[in-house]
């Protein structure tokens, strides 16, 4: 008996492996068959048709053959954006399945070059920067993996002196050696990057050297000097000084200042170096400045800021602005029996100006010219013509002082001559003969009379004395010696001395005295002051006594 069993569909489709990981390439596109899946079912007939599908993971980026299993690409594989896929693939005999999970690993290719983070770098460095330090970085990135994304750094030939150092893996670059602005401001560098693979590409890397305030202002020359009119109005352009800066921006910015050698302020100088005057300038305060102006750049705080100096050397030139001043005294004395030709007086006048502008000359103004006369160069005053001061005591004299400037200036000093008193003149009486009548019994110490006289010499030499030469019997007067005034020096007696002749003299009081001398005549007037008085006492006579007449005579 053969008894055949017919199948049921009883056992799923069964695959070899649950989990299956497959590694595939990138570079693999549409259609490409990656690998064939399949599952076996137990059963037979059509319980054994197995079909496929993908239940998750795909992404659109693989589908399966229903019958065969052929798992085939829809499009073109990228690693860089999606590098694993996990499909769950389903085995299905129309009532039972089974499923299996398949990891794709999308295995790298170098198909990407590195890329750096920017089109171009620029980088700023102070050139005070220290050799070794690090100034900059630079990033390449490569897409790949692996050794395919495995970035090197290196410079092209731009960099031929070797400055910069690139850091061959970290990108980073470092300075070789001491920068200087003011020799090289900026450096262009061609940076590459490499990958494993051989892919490269490259980049322009801008080094900008920035300026460090490592330079002092300089100026053209360190002595300047320049001469100019005294004349000069303030704000006119003396000189113009010039310093530079091989620093740049603010570190070159120059300020100019007086830093000495104008205490008074006469100048001032513009921040484009140039020396004005400020105020009005005078030669004769001061024919000579010695500036010292500093000039600083305007590095900006906390920065120290360089300073140099230079001297300005200035000579005023003069200008007839002053006339002369006269140095001598105003008055003077001579005697006035100064000789004719004598030296009485020497005028000086000095002028601050220079040159012609300080020649002095002299002359004289005025009525006196019969009188004196002036040098013309050495300002003597000469005595021309004879004096008297009892004519004139004084004189004055108007002197000018002329400089030889264009147009010249002159100005004048009235000097006072005093003429000294010289003991020329006698003293004179106002008359020759005093005449004058007393009673006798004048009381002592009346005045009787004043003598005037006068002397036409000054001081000493005018001053009179009187005093009685003769005639002053037993000094019965006596007289004062400054008022001329005769008094009654004794009592007086008419019947003793009925007369006086006083001869009175008056003399002056010079070195050598002149004496004038006149008489006054003194007459005394009686006063019946006497009783009469017998010349003899007794009279006697004899006489006969029958006479009858008497001679008239008889007694006597």
């Amino acid at each position: 008996v053969e008894i055949t069993l017919q199948d049921i569909n009883d056992n799923p489709p069964v695959f070899p492996n649950d989990i299956l990981d497959v590694t595939i390439e990138e570079n693999v596109g549409d259609g490409f068959k990656i690998m064939q899946l399949t599952a076996t079912d137990a059963d037979e007939g059509p319980n054994a048709l197995v079909t496929y599908t993908i239940i998750s993971g795909a992404d659109d980026s693989f589908r399966i053959d229903p019958e065969s299993g052929d798992l085939i690409a829809t499009k073109k594989l990228d690693r860089e954006r999606r590098s694993k896929y996990s499909l769950l693939v389903r085995a299905d005999d129309g009532k039972q399945s089974s499923d299996m999970r398949l990891n794709i690993t999308v295995q790298d290719i170098n198909d990407h070059t590195p890329q750096f983070s920017r089109a171009t770098y620029s980088f700023d460095i102070p050139e005070d920067m220290a050799p070794g330090s690090i100034v900059a970085a630079i990033l390449a990135s490569d897409s790949d993996s692996g050794v395919n994304g495995e970035v090197t750094y290196s410079l092209e030939e731009d960099d031929e002196d070797g400055t910069f150092l690139l850091n061959p893996v970290t990108g980073v670059f470092n300075v070789t050696r001491l920068l200087d602005y003011e020799a090289q401001q900026y450096y262009i560098l061609t940076a590459k990057a490499e990958d494993g693979g051989g892919q490269a590409s490259t980049v322009r890397v801008y080094f900008n050297v920035l300026d460090v305030n490592d330079n002092s202002p300089v100026f053209d020359t360190t002595m300047y000097s320049a001469s100019v009119s005294e004349s000069l109005p303030p704000g006119s352009s003396i000189i113009t000084v010039a310093a530079s800066d091989a620093d740049d921006g603010p570190n070159a910015q120059l300020l100019y200042k007086i830093s000495s050698g104008d205490p008074h302020g006469h100048f001032v100088i513009t921040r484009e170096g140039v020396l004005k005057t400020k105020s009005a300038l005078d030669r004769e305060t001061q024919s000579f400045y010695n500036l010292m102006i500093t000039v600083n750049d305007l590095a900006p705080p906390p920065v120290t800021r360089f300073t140099s100096t230079a001297q300005v050397s200035i000579i005023l030139l003069d200008v007839n602005d002053c006339p002369p001043t006269f140095t001598s005294q105003k008055m003077t004395y001579i005697q006035e029996n100064t000789p004719v030709d004598t030296v009485v007086f020497t005028a000086q006048a000095t002028d601050v100006d220079s040159g012609p502008n300080s020649y002095v000359e002299y002359s004289l103004r005025g009525p006196f010219g019969n009188k004196f006369s002036i040098g013309i160069i050495d300002g003597d005053v000469r005595l021309i013509g004879e004096l008297d001061r009892e004519e004139l005591s004084n004189y004055t004299l108007t002197i000018i002082a002329t400089d030889k400037g264009e147009p010249p200036l002159s100005s004048t000093m009235d000097v006072t001559m005093m003429v000294l008193d010289v003991n020329d003149n006698t003293p004179s009486f106002s008359q020759n003969i005093y005449d004058i009548e007393i009673e006798e019994n004048i009381l002592t110490g009346t005045d009787v009379i004043q003598v005037f006289a006068t002397d036409v010499d000054y001081g000493t030499n005018g001053q009179i004395r009187f005093s009685i030469a003769s005639g002053n019997t037993k000094s019965d007067f006596r007289i004062d010696s400054v008022t001329g005034v005769i008094s009654v020096a004794r009592q007086l007696d008419r019947e003793t001395h009925s007369s006086y002749s006083l001869v009175v003299q008056a003399s002056d009081r010079g070195s050598s005295p002149r004496v004038d001398s006149t008489t006054v005549n003194i007459v005394l007037l009686d006063v019946n002051d006497c009783s009469p008085v017998f010349e003899l006492s007794p009279y006697t006579i004899s006489a006969k006594e029958n006479l009858e007449n008497l001679p008239k005579n008889i007694l006597q």
